[in-house]
């Protein structure tokens, strides 16, 4: 557990009073409950068939009129416990001494092991059900100018309840480029991507699915979804070159460019990988790395919301990646003529090194100083 905090030193508040023009700031994952920001939604004039604040797609990539990934019923009421017990958790997992990791070392002791695996197996839908909004939450803060766009799909890949096609992923793809064309077309400038997916999970998928029993045909198989996938993912980002894309490192403690993680492997100019630490600069042992990864930001025990709007600490490489969509977003408010290219630059001419030499951290001061004196 980190015993001080740097972070808070280096915060920019932009308030309404500044008058800053709307900067839209577009959460491509799991969702949003989009009740928990009230005033900061962008709400569209021109509608999608998913309703006014972008584009929502079920898991087999049709439309959805649904912001925040669909719950069933004994999920919705399993819920209020998860958040409990998640809390519960990760306290013990920290070493935080907590009343909720009280509450949760209690109920584990009276589970059986059946009733943990099904708590575990419940814990992982749930935890994806809250990382959008929680993610939303981070990108935004003390950011007056931010309005919120929602881009849901599903990325949880192997615990899909089908078999992977070729035919899936091109329609997923072409659901890509219909949210790529949203971004351009609507101004959207900057866009926050806390996931990844690397041949494996192709693999893992198809086994899963009871498909693939000679390993060599599928792993065949897996990669050429995963070609299809890669390719839709970085056509993407490049059909939209007036929109920074942020994306995590990855949690894999791996070299993202090695497993062929996307989209943080890719390399492109609008688009910047973020590795996470902690609240006192020191490395995190599940951080991925790589060519693409130039900045850390804090992704530990980070607070914000959840559905529901409780608020629930939870880490990651994917809390990393909407702190600097938080910055993106500020110098995007104070500067709208500034370019994706020149906005990574002030975000890696604003780090700092760590006292290690091997971290890169936002600095939101100085990154906004520099932009203020350049402008």
């Amino acid at each position: 557990m980190a015993d001080r905090d740097i972070w808070a030193a280096h915060e920019v508040t932009l308030t309404k009073d500044q008058d800053l023009p709307s900067v839209l700031v577009a959460i491509w994952g799991s969702g949003i409950d989009v009740s928990v920001f009230p005033n900061q939604l962008f709400t569209d004039s021109k509608p999608t068939a998913s309703g006014t604040h972008s584009l929502a797609f079920d898991d087999r990539g049709g439309p959805s009129t649904s912001w925040l990934y669909p719950l069933t019923p004994e999920q919705q009421k399993e819920y209020p416990e998860f958040l409990q017990l998640r809390q519960g958790r990760l306290d013990i997992e920290n070493g935080i001494d907590s009343p909720a990791a009280d509450a949760a070392q209690k109920g584990f002791n009276t589970l059986s092991p059946e009733q943990i695996d099904q708590l575990f197996e419940l814990d992982e839908w749930l935890g994806f059900y809250v990382h959008g909004t929680h993610c939303a939450g981070i990108a935004v803060r003390g950011n007056a100018a931010a309005r919120l766009v929602v881009a849901r799909f599903n990325d949880a890949l192997p615990e899909l309840p089908f078999a992977p096609t070729a035919e899936w992923a091109h329609h997923l793809g072409a659901d890509f480029r219909q949210m790529s064309d949203y971004f351009r077309t609507r101004n959207l400038r900057v866009v926050n991507m806390s996931w990844g997916d690397e041949p494996q999970e192709f693999e893992t998928w198809i086994s899963k699915a009871g498909g693939g029993a000679d390993p060599a045909e599928r792993k065949k198989r897996a990669a050429e979804l995963y070609a299809i996938w890669r390719a839709a993912i970085e056509s993407a980002i490049k059909n939209a070159p007036n929109t920074l894309f942020v994306t995590t490192a990855g949690n894999s403690d791996s070299d993202s460019g090695f497993i062929d993680d996307v989209p943080a492997s890719l390399h492109l100019p609008n688009l910047i990988a973020v590795g996470t630490v902690n609240q006192a600069e020191d490395e995190t042992s599940f951080t991925s790395y790589g060519s693409t990864v130039v900045v850390d930001a804090d992704g530990y025990n980070v607070e914000n919301y959840v559905p529901g709007g409780a608020k629930l600490r939870l880490s990651g490489t994917s809390m990393a990646s909407p702190n600097v969509v938080n910055l993106a977003a500020k110098l995007f408010a104070l500067n709208p003529a500034l370019t994706p290219a020149q906005v990574i630059e002030l975000i890696r001419q604003g780090a700092t090194t760590s006292e290690d030499g091997r971290h890169h951290l936002i600095d939101e001061k100085r990154s906004i100083a520099l932009m203020q004196a350049n402008k």
